[in-house]
């Protein structure tokens, strides 16, 4: 009986010693990995200057946009407004935006002409230069609230929009 308990002892410190071998081992091949900077990139200061004008370009245009939406949902909310009004604010905030897009694509074309390749790819994956993905935006509570309120509105199937006149 003793003997049993000996060899399981063992068979337990064995693997124990063998998990802690593992996990030291995959800790030191992490180690700690530093990123990437512009100036290993071969990027200037000029180039740097560049890349945060555009930067501050984008941020400009995304808080513009935020501020046009806010203005279009007190729009939504007030029904004394006339159509005209609602159009010529629609206009003005197509024309910004129109605007705003130019300046970032021409900065973007003039920094893309004086780095190198490989900065424009890892500026690329940033998303500093265009990569063809909207800005990732954290969630607000109001964000999730909406998709709550989204979710419980039914879809109606196919059978239903069949029935309804079109």
């Amino acid at each position: 009986m003793k003997k049993k308990w000996i060899i399981r002892f063992i068979q337990i410190c064995g693997f124990v010693a063998l998990c802690s071998i593992l996990a030291s081992a995959q800790k030191n091949d992490d180690g700690i990995k530093e990123g990437i900077t512009l100036s290993d990139l071969g990027v200037t200061k000029e180039q740097k200057v560049q890349i945060d004008a555009m930067w501050k370009l984008k941020r400009q245009k995304h808080s513009q946009a935020i501020n046009d939406l806010k203005t279009f949902n007190r729009l939504v909310k007030d029904s004394l407004i006339g159509d005209n009004e609602i159009r010529e604010k629609l206009k003005k905030s197509r024309l910004k935006r129109k605007t705003m897009q130019k300046q970032i694509d021409e900065a973007e074309e003039a920094l893309i002409k004086t780095i190198s390749p490989r900065a424009q790819l890892h500026l690329t994956m940033l998303g500093i230069l265009d990569n063809g993905l909207p800005r990732r935006i954290a969630k607000t509570q109001t964000d999730k609230a909406t998709e709550q309120k989204k979710s419980d509105i039914p879809i109606p199937t196919e059978e239903q929009s069949e029935r309804t006149p079109q």
